[in-house]
């Protein structure tokens, strides 16, 4: 973690202004935010996690495409010496201005704050069609019997890991429990894409579309940020993470989003349903939140797990998908 002398320093290289104030954000569990002060205004710090140089250029390309197109994405501010991206010790950084409006955590979205989702995410996906695909990154979405292999060897290890740990902690054993349930589906699924995901069109997707990444003026989105994570998908895709990632796929407030969605933006429920499965067998396959925990002892990702019996992912999905054929 970057004290703020450090800090300081890295400041310089956009402004003589002195730091005044340092606030890091709970937000966040893979690049470094640190929030700004200075007697002139307010900025966004971001230390992004070792990557290539031509990914942090990726990312300020289409933000700017974005942001010339009006949708409110904030763009990287200009170094006194030109360019965007600060390069130090092999790691990258960039200053952002601050942005108006306010976040609201999940648990406390309304229903027309969640309509406003909706709409905007619509709204992104229509303006991003455009995007030439050549120049956004490429990633796997569909698992086979190789990652069953590999995902249930991985689950032995970390299994093995967390009961050397003594005592185990309330959250241990949360996790176990999770890993349990996750073995027992990897184990048993029918792991591939659905049938219809191949011929679903491709674009260029936000890649991490959720609550921590929108800012609400009055109940309508005002800013988006974090788009370092943009990929080729189908936008049922980003739809399908969005449904999850912020509703746990729970009916009501995945409905309401739906809806607002397709006021703006076609979708029908087969495309949604051939995502959908899609993207149930890749994240159960998926044990990322658990190896940046007891692997790289980040402890940030620990707040998404929450006592209580699991339900996997594709009971979920299968309570919402029956949700979603009636109302339709």
């Amino acid at each position: 973690m970057l004290n703020a002398s450090a800090i300081a320093r890295l400041l310089r290289n956009w402004t003589a202004e002195p730091l005044r104030g340092l606030q890091v954000p709970e937000a966040g569990t893979i690049n470094q935010t640190f929030l700004l002060k200075t007697p002139a205004g307010r900025y966004v710090l971001r230390a992004y996690r070792p990557v290539e140089r031509e990914h942090v250029e990726r990312e300020h390309h289409l933000v700017a495409y974005a942001q010339a197109r009006g949708l409110p994405a904030p763009a990287p501010l200009p170094l006194l010496d030109g360019g965007t991206i600060l390069e130090r010790d092999g790691r990258f950084y960039a200053l952002f201005p601050f942005i108006s409006g306010r976040q609201v955590r999940r648990e406390d979205l309304s229903a027309s704050e969640i309509a406003a989702a909706g709409r905007f995410l619509a709204l992104l996906h229509r303006t991003l069609r455009a995007y030439p695909l050549e120049m956004a990154r490429q990633r796997t979405l569909t698992v086979g019997e190789h990652d069953r292999v590999t995902t249930l060897m991985a689950l032995d290890r970390l299994e093995e890991i967390i009961c050397l740990r003594k005592p185990l902690s309330e959250s241990d054993e949360v996790i176990l429990s999770h890993l349990r349930v996750r073995r027992e589906w990897v184990k048993r699924a029918d792991l591939g894409s659905a049938p219809g995901f191949s011929r679903l069109e491709q674009q260029i997707i936000h890649g991490d579309y959720q609550e921590t990444n929108l800012f609400f003026s009055g109940s309508e989105v005002s800013g988006i940020i974090d788009w370092d994570q943009a990929y080729r998908a189908p936008y049922a895709w980003e739809v399908t993470r969005a449904l999850h990632l912020m509703f746990q796929f729970e009916p009501a407030p995945s409905q309401q989003f739906l809806a607002a969605y397709r006021e703006v933006l076609p979708l029908s429920l087969p495309d949604l349903e051939a995502a959908a499965v899609t993207y149930v067998a890749m994240r159960q396959c998926d044990l990322w939140a658990y190896t940046a925990i007891y692997l790289e002892q980040n402890d940030r990702v620990r707040r998404f797990f929450h006592a209580g019996p699991h339900i996997s992912l594709e009971e979920r999905w299968q309570r919402l998908y029956q949700s979603l054929r009636k109302a339709l």
